[in-house]
């Protein structure tokens, strides 16, 4: 539900243009329990403008969906698709896809808008959650969870959360 609401809350916030360190991807990869793009659960937010670039909004804290800081970042054309990375006292707790970006993997090899049934293909048991507009198919490893939205049958998008963090980003 975050996930949609911030896509949709990104055509409404001001961008904040500075000079990309880093870049988001055009074919992003989600290493399950490790990193999404390269961003990983615990990263400082200097980490995350080397990996990302400093091309980002920040959802306004105001916002009842953005209690702690979340940076948006957005590909610059076409549709408001991208990544979100939240911060607990200045350290990465989430990072999520926003929307189903073409192109975009796992690992493993499971893409955007493969089917549901792919994703038994390459990952055994996962836990089902019902979010609001979306379901999640998610994995513990150590104090990380992994999980692969999907919604209307296909792979939707991608999520690494800790243990304080729901699901349902």
């Amino acid at each position: 539900m975050v996930a949609v609401l911030l896509s949709l809350a990104l055509a409404l916030v001001p961008h904040a243009h500075a000079k990309a360190q880093g870049q988001l991807p055009t074919r992003g990869v989600f290493v399950p329990g490790v990193s999404l793009v390269g961003v990983k659960l615990g990263d400082t937010q200097t980490k995350v403008k080397a990996t990302l670039g400093g091309n980002y909004s920040i959802c306004p804290t105001e916002n009842r969906l953005c209690k702690e800081p979340v940076w948006l970042f957005e590909y610059t054309r076409g549709e408001p698709l991208g990544v979100a990375v939240k911060f607990h006292n200045g350290k990465v707790s989430a990072v999520f896809t926003l929307g189903a970006i073409a192109g975009w993997k796992t690992k493993e090899g499971l893409k955007m808008g493969d089917p549901v049934s792919n994703i038994y293909s390459f990952y055994q048991t996962p836990i089902y959650t019902k979010c609001i507009g979306f379901e999640a198919l998610s994995m513990r490893k150590g104090t990380v969870t992994s999980s692969i939205y999907t919604a209307s049958g296909v792979v939707y998008g991608f999520a690494l959360t800790a243990p304080t963090e729901a699901i349902c980003q």
